[in-house]
């Protein structure tokens, strides 16, 4: 490989001689950094930007890896890193609304271990930028043996007490050990890809990503999902309570800047499409969230005496950076056992230390206000003396959750949700339905279907094998549903006895059909076991008709009735659709593969009321 002048760099074996500063200045000008954004799955909001170098192979090098190791062979790590920094923090800056972002920059751990290592460079490039030093996230890949790396420690200690990010970078792929974590505190964990691919398939890697993210959120870290390539890998991810995810699903890296950096659109309309499902815990997490006023990170730390003085009933209060960032909490035990030390307060109001809250703030583990009840009770759960958990919005602070309250919001949504489950298998009932389908229906969307699935022969089956076994065939299709549907965030809800309703907005028509025919697929081959071995070899039932007569009945399977929404109506109601969904069910019940589907286009008169 060839860079420059120096023929030492032809050879492919470990290379001694230092190369000449300004052959590492012609290497710089040739490579690019392409971005790639870093999106909350909740929102669609941008949180950040990965810089990932480009146009290596321009410079002579057959990789980014070589690159790097080309440069700590010849002893010019540390200055081709930093000529590499300025590169990326500069471009960065440009993007529109940078102020408001992170910078995610991949660290080479062997940079602390130059004899030219110097800090407070790169406070001073941004500064040069316009930036906080709060802005960049240096990401330690764990690919480099960090597990026992003291110095390393040190290090990170001193880049931290200057204002900055850190992040564990490719977690899962190598050395990396849970001490390391410990004694890193990382603010971001990111999940190396290979744990990713495919993850909604394989139940292994869903219970390693389960288990790794409990743990980041135990230690007041973040967590960011790598290499989220389709909407399946995206929505498990969230389900699984990441709290970030980056990949070629949300967005390719690109050198060309980005027109807009608040949301990207593939993530937001997701977001959108499946919001209305975790609306319920939004509200009453909202209801009981506590308003506890954050204080500025550049408070003077007498300042703080007085808050806690004025607000007796706080135990700990939020501390957030110049954009309403939450950085941490201050605890008022903690806090007042240093004033009440023998010269606290002197030392409190010596003017060397009233810049430095640093002292007393302590890590607690962050969240977005969309995340679910049931993961913010698992981060409490296995946190042992949590003081709470500071739930954000789009990034900034909005409030505390502490113990109480959560316990308080579990029990009020767990009560609403019974009041409308079905009991027999805790579905959303009619009055859900309604209410989801309100919503929905009044939301246009290019893509919306709405799907009416009802038992054949469930009468005859019934008569035969009694109710507990009627009980079994629609939990069996109940699990069926929940199979089939839950990749693409299906509504899903029971009517009553063997009547379901599902909703989808997300997905183009041929993928709903597919999803519909399976699930009766599935349930065809499954409740074959139902049966006697007699009558299933027979492959009909004999038994009574509605007429009380003797009659032959094929085997129980189910008809479905799918009903495409028109994309720009809003006037449409869930009684109207079920008028129409009754129309399709009566030619699907007489179809070969009891299936029917139809475009609701009729003028929205008032439909008549079918019951909720």
């Amino acid at each position: 490989m060839a860079f420059g002048a120096d023929d030492e760099l032809m050879s492919d074996r470990p290379m001694t001689k230092p190369v000449m500063l300004r052959n590492w200045q012609q290497v710089v000008e040739k490579v690019d950094f392409a971005f790639q954004p870093i999106v909350s799955p909740h929102t669609g909001h941008v949180f950040g930007y990965e810089a990932l170098l480009r146009c290596w192979d321009a410079a002579g090098f057959p990789s980014i890896q070589s690159l790097f190791d080309t440069a700590w062979d010849t002893g010019n790590l540390h200055s081709v890193d930093m000529m590499l920094r300025a590169k990326a923090i500069e471009k960065f800056a440009r993007m529109p609304a940078a102020n408001r972002l992170k910078l995610f920059y991949n660290f080479d751990n062997r940079v602390v271990k130059t004899e030219d290592y110097q800090p407070g460079q790169t406070a001073a490039l941004l500064a040069e930028a316009g930036l906080e030093r709060d802005t960049i996230f240096l990401e330690i890949s764990e690919r480099h043996d960090i597990s026992n790396a003291g110095y390393l420690k040190d290090i990170l200690v001193r880049y931290r007490s200057q204002g900055f990010k850190i992040a564990i970078d490719d977690y899962g792929s190598g050395f990396a050990q849970l001490r390391a974590l410990y004694e890193c505190e990382p603010d971001i964990i990111k999940i190396d890809r290979f744990f990713i691919d495919g993850i909604d398939r394989d139940r292994r890697k869903e219970l390693f990503v389960t288990q790794i993210t409990a743990f980041a959120h135990m230690i007041a870290a973040q967590v960011v999902a790598e290499g989220v390539e389709t909407r399946e890998e995206f929505l498990c991810c969230r389900r699984l309570g990441c709290d970030l995810v980056q990949g070629f699903f949300i967005a390719r890296p690109s050198v060309d800047l980005p027109e807009r950096t608040d949301i990207v659109p593939v993530a937001a309309d997701i977001a959108a499409d499946t919001r209305r499902q975790t609306d319920r815990d939004d509200d009453v997490v909202r209801s009981y969230l506590l308003d506890t006023p954050a204080i500025p990170s550049d408070i003077n730390p007498v300042d703080i005496l007085t808050y806690f003085q004025q607000n007796p009933d706080i135990s700990l209060v939020p501390v957030v950076n110049q954009h309403g960032e939450p950085m941490g909490v201050v605890r008022d035990a903690e806090f007042k056992a240093f004033i009440y030390t023998p010269f606290g307060r002197e030392l409190l109001q010596n003017p060397a230390n009233r810049a430095n809250i640093k002292r007393f703030l302590r890590r607690c583990p962050v969240a977005d206000i969309r995340t679910s009840l049931s993961e913010l009770l698992e981060t409490f759960v296995a946190t042992d003396a949590l003081d709470g958990v500071i739930l954000t919005e789009n990034g900034h602070y909005l409030g505390v959750l502490d113990q109480s309250a959560l316990l308080r919001a579990v029990n009020e949504r767990n009560t609403l949700n019974a009041r409308d489950e079905n009991p027999l298998t805790r579905l959303p009932g009619n009055s859900a339905i309604y209410r989801y389908a309100a919503r929905a229906l009044a939301d246009p969307r290019r893509r919306r279907f709405a799907v009416y699935f009802d038992f054949d022969n469930f009468k005859p089956f019934n008569d035969r094998y009694g109710f507990r076994q009627g009980d079994r065939a629609i939990l069996l299709f109940k699990d069926i549903l929940g199979k089939v549907l839950s990749q693409n965030d299906w509504f899903v809800g029971h009517i009553g006895g063997d009547d379901f309703f599902a909703y989808v907005q997300s997905i183009d028509f041929e993928d709903a059909v597919e999803a519909v025919q399976r699930a009766q697929a599935m349930f065809d081959e499954q409740i074959k076991s139902f049966y006697d071995p007699e009558t299933r070899d027979r492959g009909y039932l004999i038994g009574k008709g509605r007429d009380n007569n003797m009659a032959r009945f094929d085997l129980m399977s189910v008809s479905a009735a799918l009903i495409r929404i028109p994309s720009e109506r809003t006037d449409i109601t869930l009684d109207h659709v079920s008028v129409e969904a009754a129309k399709l069910k009566a030619i699907a019940k007489n179809s070969t593969n009891r299936f029917a589907s139809g475009l609701y286009d009729a003028p929205c008169a008032p439909a008549p009321m079918t019951g909720k």
